[in-house]
């Protein structure tokens, strides 16, 4: 694959966020038995720039970086590491100035592979989602609990027939009416319960109102 060497010469000189630089030696490919030459690199996401110094107009290079193996080779050089693409490929042969560099620049290289960002992106995602699954679990609302209907008592029979006790016993729980749950159900059985003590009361009201008038205790205020 080639591009076009002043898109890379842009990508390099751009504002975009630099991810690692510094100076390494790196190896000739075509020389085997070659000494190792002190190049300046650039990390930029998957691409690898290097070129003689920094700022440095003339672009010696770029290795993309995708699909390669990030392996320490101390066997030509002290702090060495190597960037094998597989069999049959090229293989870059680098060296860091001391273990320090060199772990950071291994571990910089094996981090900016694509595949590598693909597999964390897939790993936080799993663990937002685990961790969206057990908030979700903690707030949700609880089952609301039924709450029955309060049930009115018997209505207290009168001593005469102008005067409700305001103090008194409360009724016996077997006074209560007994309702069933279902709401149409349960206004029917009210209905009919309290229509008849309602008439009772009235009937009862209506007697002690005819003896009242019949000795004559009322006064006439019309």
């Amino acid at each position: 694959m080639k591009i076009h060497k002043k898109i890379l010469t842009h990508y390099l000189s751009c504002t975009s966020p630099v991810d690692k630089e510094g100076y390494l030696y790196k190896k000739p490919q075509k020389k085997r038995t070659g000494t190792f030459q002190r190049r300046w690199f650039v990390l930029k996401a998957n691409l690898l720039f290097y070129q003689e110094r920094p700022a440095d107009r003339h672009l010696l290079g770029v290795i993309v970086l995708e699909g390669c193996a990030v392996q320490r080779s101390e066997a030509d050089e002290q702090f060495a590491f190597s960037l094998v693409f597989g069999p049959g490929l090229k293989t870059y042969r680098l060296a860091a100035g001391d273990h320090r560099s060199q772990e950071s620049w291994v571990t910089a290289l094996f981090s900016a592979r694509h595949c590598h960002l693909s597999q964390l992106l897939r790993d936080l995602q799993r663990k937002y989602e685990r961790s969206f699954s057990a908030s979700a679990v903690l707030q949700a609302p609880s089952a609301p609990t039924k709450v029955l209907p309060k049930k009115s008592p018997k209505l207290w029979q009168r001593r005469n027939a102008y005067v409700t006790p305001l103090n008194g016993p409360a009724p016996l729980y077997g006074e209560w009416p007994l309702v069933g749950s279902d709401p149409l159900v349960e206004f029917s059985k009210l209905h009919e319960y309290y229509g008849q003590e309602v008439t009772k009361a009235r009937e009862e009201w209506l007697r002690s109102r005819q003896t009242a008038e019949d000795s004559g205790d009322l006064i006439d205020l019309g």
